[in-house]
């Protein structure tokens, strides 16, 4: 009876001690944390049939690495030409997309999946891709060309790629890498083709911060098409500021480069008459006026339909300010040449550039070419003048091998009669090697 009554103790000791155990744990237990959170994107692993190949099942079969959410996909998938009649069917992470009407012979059909399509944790496809399929002969027109940036550092970002039909309907998307792209195996239609860099990665074309380019592509089977990656510009054409140099030169710069204007006018304000201007030469965004001379405390500079390169244009610009009454009593120089002096040039035909500090008036220009061996004197044509670069060219083709000498003469001089002071001298050696092709110009 001990016995027993012992055991039976025993046991109850050990079961309370268990159900202890399993109460302390019970009550330090913590909510399971289901491992790491699920980030990576969605991913597309495989289509049937692949790509390019024949639709003669009717159906396209898609197999992503993840579950896939059926409203997601719903809202995220494109057909061109579109299809009305289809069903499609969810396997977990396989997608079936049968069509239930008759499709177009000989026609490529696009299936374009966005990042709109998402897992069943929310994470996105991983990028805007099109698979192309054909429905009897494969359709293969092609547009391709080089890609610029308008800003250096956008060079190699991923550009995305998008083509519209006719009927203003998405056909397919792309995103390219590189100075190239080639867009193949397309249906002998028109499109539109846009092309963005999406800098801030919201998946949209954000005008003003990202660059973009939009052209229309013929319906022909080869199509080359250069693509400039520009930014949106609405900022139109206008004066900034204008320095008076002296009282015969003034600096207009305006607010941005311009390509272009219709007319520049100087309105004296208080004898409300137009300064009269004998030069106006024009450098990206600043403009130099050469005018005679002014004693007025104020003028008025009027610019008219200044365009830039986006195509802003501004009717009309004005901005007074104060002229200046102090003569140019300086001297010009010569600052700059090409070739250098001393230096060969590897044509018979050579363009000469000559930058002086201030801009001279084509009249005051006075230069010579000359072959120093024969003293051959060689004819000029002056190419570009009445500004601060003059660019010049033989009149006659030169010797191989002979010295020339170009001299800017010191009478040179600006508007207002300052000479260069002494002769500006360039020497250079037009050489041709045997079996070396002269370039022009160079």
């Amino acid at each position: 009876m001990n016995r027993d009554f012992r055991v039976k103790t025993l046991a109850f000791a050990i079961l309370s001690w268990i159900l202890i155990l399993l109460l302390n744990g019970c009550g330090s237990k913590q909510s399971p944390t289901g491992g790491k959170e699920d980030v990576q994107k969605l991913r597309l692993l495989a289509s049937l049939p692949e790509e390019f190949d024949n639709l003669d099942e009717l159906e396209i079969e898609l197999t992503f690495d993840k579950s896939v959410d059926r409203a997601s996909f719903l809202s995220g998938f494109y057909i061109y030409p579109p299809v009305q009649n289809k069903k499609i069917y969810y396997e977990s992470n396989v997608i079936t997309i049968r069509f239930l009407e008759a499709l177009n012979r000989d026609t490529n059909y696009y299936l374009t999946l966005s990042t709109r399509i998402k897992d069943v944790r929310g994470n996105a496809l991983d990028t805007n891709q099109t698979l192309v399929f054909r429905h009897g002969i494969l359709q293969n027109h092609k547009v391709s060309g080089l890609i610029s940036y308008e800003k250096a550092a956008d060079n190699g970002l991923p550009v995305q790629f998008s083509l519209t039909a006719p009927d203003s309907l998405l056909v397919l998307n792309r995103e390219i890498k590189g100075s190239s792209y080639s867009l193949e195996a397309l249906n002998p239609l028109e499109y539109r083709l846009r092309a963005y860099i999406d800098k801030n990665l919201n998946g949209r074309y954000d005008p003003q911060q990202e660059p973009f380019t939009e052209k229309l592509v013929p319906n022909q089977p080869l199509t080359s098409i250069e693509l400039i990656m520009a930014y949106a510009d609405t900022v139109r054409p206008a004066i900034k500021t204008v320095k008076a140099v002296s009282n015969r030169e003034y600096e207009i710069v305006m607010n941005k480069p311009v390509i272009g204007f219709k007319t520049v006018r100087i309105r004296d304000a208080a004898a409300n008459e137009n300064i009269r201007i004998f030069t106006v030469n024009h450098e990206l965004d600043t403009i130099h006026l050469l005018t005679a001379k002014t004693d007025s405390t104020e003028l008025e500079f009027i610019i008219t339909d200044a365009a830039d390169s986006k195509g802003n244009t501004t009717e009309e610009s004005r901005l007074k300010s104060r002229s200046s009454t102090a003569p140019d009593l300086t001297p010009p120089s010569v600052v700059q040449s090409s070739p250098r002096n001393g230096s060969s040039v590897s044509s018979l035909e050579p363009i000469l550039e000559v930058q002086f500090s201030e801009v001279i008036p084509s009249d005051n220009f006075h230069a010579s070419l000359t072959e120093v061996e024969t003293r051959r004197v060689i004819p000029l044509r002056v190419l570009q003048s009445n500004s601060r670069k003059y660019r010049l060219q033989p009149g006659k083709t030169l010797t191989n091998y002979k010295t020339c000498l170009l001299v800017i003469e010191s009478k040179t001089a600006d508007l207002s009669g300052n000479k260069l002071g002494e002769d500006f001298k360039l020497s250079f050696l037009p050489l041709i090697r045997e079996g070396q092709k002269a370039s022009q110009g160079k």
